[in-house]
């Protein structure tokens, strides 16, 4: 289930209550929210509850790199003046198209996401042929769109079509009651049969904590504790936070979970090659459509202003 929605806090639990309704229908809905406030699961729970049968298409719009975005999203090439590329909008057919970091469309996607919104069709790629496009759009944001609209980033007519139905996620530090429960479901979750015991000690160091990444690092940093316990109860020193008094601020570096480490050499190096994605991609053995799913999978947000061939 959704551990991350147990709440107390009452404006999340009105934000919540909402939610099956707005599954029904065809208007976008934008989730707005810190990052790790749990917009994406919001953003699945939508499709689960819609009885739309297409797939859920997950889109991290800063992930793609420049040039490439409106044909990754609306199919067609350069090359392929017939269009039989299907891109990404195509293949959430009668499902729901999820954009995460929506601000990060570039304006030829926005003009056509635009459309695919007012008109229910678009063109892909290279073409004048209109294709219709039947997607749920899911569009989140960790920024004011707003302020993307001042600076000339994005377009008024896009955001305000995108922000009909907004659905706002509060930050952790703002759910106070909600940290001890949470952390008893995570705990729960990653202890099996028998999990561990939380120290009072380890609890007042979780409630003095300002969890900075949200209900998403909070379930890490208990995933990791339980493992570092073995078992027996757990104590400050497993939570490995810092800034929870002198007992707690341990970092347990050379314990990190392979795919923590993982994702912390591929974010070295990218930044070591200006998010050359192709030499990244050589510098770590593997090849650019790996490094592309890892990079969305991550999460990871190209700097503006990075070039990125």
């Amino acid at each position: 289930g959704l551990a991350e929605f147990r709440t107390r806090y009452a404006p999340l639990q009105a934000v919540l209550g909402t939610i099956e309704k707005l599954a029904v229908g065809t208007a976008p809905v934008l989730v707005t929210g810190e990052a790790g406030t749990g917009k994406s699961l919001v953003a699945r729970a939508l499709h689960r509850l819609s009885g739309r049968s297409g797939p859920f298409v997950d889109v991290h719009c800063g992930a793609m790199r420049p040039g490439t975005q409106e044909a990754e999203l609306f199919g067609g090439a350069a090359g392929d003046p017939d269009g039989r590329r299907l891109g990404l909008v195509e293949m959430a057919a009668g499902g729901v198209l999820y954009l995460a970091d929506v601000e990060r469309l570039e304006p030829k996607s926005q003009a056509k996401l635009l459309r695919l919104l007012d008109d229910g069709v678009f063109t892909r790629t290279g073409t004048a042929r209109t294709v219709a496009g039947d997607v749920r759009v899911v569009a989140t944001t960790t920024v004011s769109l707003a302020d993307e609209v001042e600076a000339k980033r994005m377009a008024s007519d896009l955001v305000f079509r995108l922000s009909g139905i907004t659905i706002t996620l509060p930050p952790l530090r703002d759910r106070a009651g909600d940290v001890r429960p949470l952390t008893d479901a995570f705990v729960r979750e990653f202890g099996g049969a028998n999990p561990p015991r939380v120290t009072e000690g380890a609890r007042e160091a979780l409630d003095r904590y300002s969890w900075p990444g949200n209900v998403h690092e909070l379930r890490a940093v208990l995933e990791r504790a339980v493992l570092l316990a073995g078992g027996r109860p757990i104590q400050p020193a497993e939570l490995a936070l810092e800034g929870t008094g002198e007992h707690a601020v341990i970092r347990v570096e050379e314990l990190l979970t392979l795919e923590a480490l993982e994702r912390r050499h591929i974010g070295t190096v990218l930044e070591k090659v200006d998010w050359h994605q192709g030499r990244a991609a050589d510098v770590l053995g593997i090849s650019p459509k790996t490094l592309y799913r890892k990079i969305r999978e991550f999460g990871f947000q190209r700097p503006r202003g990075a070039l990125v061939p």
